[in-house]
């Protein structure tokens, strides 16, 4: 078996979610651990999403399959997922000044996000993403968790993603659309 199907087995063992969005897994070149790209996703004019990868499947090609886990592959598919971004969305209204200082020393995509030239709430957001992963799929040592201090509401939030990401899936639900056209999320 390969790597990447091996990985994908084993992310998917731990984390059910992960089957409804039946990605495509590679490993290339790129720079960072890894790319991902949504279904629909054409990527930019400097990182395009690779002629390969069918446009009617998410994709997540890794770089660095050494240092890359089954966790990390969870965190990727996370960035696809509406619940995830449900999450994310509501948990980014509860940041406390501090944990705010918290994110921007610790989250990488802080500063790229405004080395981009993209405003601060797009770098909360990409923050707010790190922090998920950190704690949710192991993604950050246990002592940047601790210095955020996170308050009740926020750790139910992040209890309850955390819940529904070792869930099995009932069926395809977020791409079925009910009887009034509008998905599932």
């Amino acid at each position: 078996m390969d790597y990447s199907q091996n990985l994908l087995d084993k992310a998917q063992a731990e984390y059910p979610f992960i089957k409804q969005h039946d990605p495509i897994v590679t490993v290339g070149d790129g720079e960072g651990y890894a790319e991902t790209w949504e279904k629909g996703e054409e990527g930019s004019p400097t990182n395009p999403r690779p002629e390969h990868f069918p446009i009617d499947r998410h994709a997540v090609q890794i770089h660095r399959p050494g240092e890359f886990s089954h966790h990390d592959l969870a965190g990727e598919i996370m960035h696809v997922d509406p619940v995830s971004n449900t999450t994310r969305d509501t948990l980014m209204t509860t940041w406390t000044p501090k944990q705010l200082k918290t994110l921007e020393k610790h989250a990488k995509d802080w500063q790229t996000t405004l080395d981009e030239g993209c405003p601060v709430e797009h770098a909360i957001k990409n923050a707010t993403d790190a922090a998920m992963r950190g704690y949710l799929v192991k993604q950050w040592p246990e002592s940047i968790n601790k210095e955020l201090q996170y308050r009740l509401e926020q750790k139910q939030l992040l209890e309850g993603l955390g819940k529904y990401l070792k869930t099995q899936p009932k069926s395809n639900a977020i791409d079925k659309p009910l009887d009034g056209g509008s998905k599932l999320i």
